[in-house]
């Protein structure tokens, strides 16, 4: 029932919170679900409550009074649309408002450069996560930037602005990322661990000093082609022991122009391939170390199954195979490539897969020793 009354709540919200304000039913709300609520608003940044907290003292205090809704800080098209033409100082002491009502409370940066965008608005909210008083740079332990469209000037703008050191730096996230060729240092982040990177482009390794050395958990692909110096990209990352390759549209081509090898990833112990990736950079990979491989469709139903069995020689313990249905009409011989590849994986102890699966995997195991798992 408390989850029914929950479900209600949100369902309001989405139709128009102004006129659920209205409804009267505010003041019996149960905390919980107002903080829901203020959660759901405020996703991608506090920003979403300025109105609110002048709607009411019952939400005023409530928004003041949770800490966590203020630890995202974006600079967003919102943001750059809210303090245009507004003296930028009000974009520095909003960002510096965010600082103080999040407490000590973990920090996530958001740089999302997707839509309007004002480099002028940024030195001083960005100068402030340095700041003595408000020791921001000390709490964000997650980054991510979205850079689509811009260039490297950008990226070597928006770099000189951040600290120098985001020491608790745990999380960061890049999408159409250009590597200024300057020499220009990437902050360093000393317990930097998990990384996701979307159609990044040519690597600068002296950016990155030793940031991503010890990394352990990598996402990495492209929206469609592969280039070449994606391997160089990977060969960053020497101590991975979980990583995606992923490829998020449509079918890629099955080689690469002048391929180099991939670098081996000694500690790997799971791997996972989303979509149609090329064939030259499975057949280099390397994880003597490999536990689990787990092959995945993209948003369309294209995996990676025919390329495996003839370019990859996995030494893994367990295999998943969840795939959707759609994949049974756009690779009408799945059953034959994952027989072959289960045949190529020697110390396989057991084959996970999706119910529609089952008929057709039981025929090709047969007396197996390998176990069968349907979920």
């Amino acid at each position: 029932m408390r989850l029914q009354r929950d479900s209600v709540f949100m369902s309001q919200l989405d139709l128009g919170f102004d006129n659920f304000l209205n409804t009267g039913q505010l003041s019996r709300m149960p905390s919980r679900v107002l903080s829901k609520i203020l959660c759901h608003l405020c996703s991608d940044g506090p920003l979403a409550l300025r109105h609110l907290l002048f709607a009411s003292k019952g939400l005023y205090y409530a928004a003041v009074n949770d800490a966590s809704l203020w630890t995202t800080i974006s600079f967003d098209t919102e943001f750059f649309e809210h303090f245009r033409g507004r003296p930028v100082e009000q974009a520095k002491s909003f960002t510096e408002q965010c600082l103080r009502w999040s407490s000590s409370l973990p920090l996530c940066i958001r740089i999302m450069l997707t839509g309007r965008f004002d480099g002028d608005l940024l030195p001083g909210p960005l100068g402030a996560l340095s700041t003595p008083e408000n020791r921001g740079s000390e709490r964000c332990t997650s980054l991510i930037w979205d850079h689509s469209g811009r260039d490297r000037r950008t990226s070597k703008m928006i770099m000189a602005l951040l600290p120098k050191v985001l020491r608790s730096l745990r999380h960061l996230c890049l999408t159409d990322f250009k590597d200024p060729i300057d020499g220009t240092q990437f902050p360093n982040c000393p317990v930097l661990e998990k990384v996701e990177m979307l159609d990044h482009c040519e690597p600068y390794p002296s950016l990155w000093g030793t940031n991503l050395a010890h990394v352990t958990t990598l996402s990495f692909g492209n929206y469609a082609g592969w280039a070449p110096y994606d391997t160089d990209t990977l060969s960053l990352f020497p101590a991975l022991r979980d990583l995606t390759l992923f490829t998020t549209h449509s079918r890629q081509a099955r080689t690469l122009p002048n391929p180099k090898p991939a670098p081996p990833f000694q500690r790997l112990q799971t791997l996972r391939l989303r979509g149609d990736l090329p064939q030259d950079l499975l057949t280099g990979l390397v994880a003597p170390a490999l536990k689990a491989l787990h092959i995945e469709a993209d948003d369309f139903g294209w995996t990676s199954t025919d390329t495996l069995r003839d370019s990859f020689s996995p030494l893994c313990l367990r295999l998943y195979a969840l795939l959707p249905r759609i994949v049974y009409h756009l690779e009408p011989q799945w059953a034959t490539d994952l027989s072959m590849l289960v045949q190529k994986c020697t110390r396989i102890e057991s084959f996970f897969v999706s119910k529609w699966m089952e008929e057709e995997c039981i025929k090709f195991l047969g007396r197996s020793k390998v176990v069968l798992h349907v979920v």
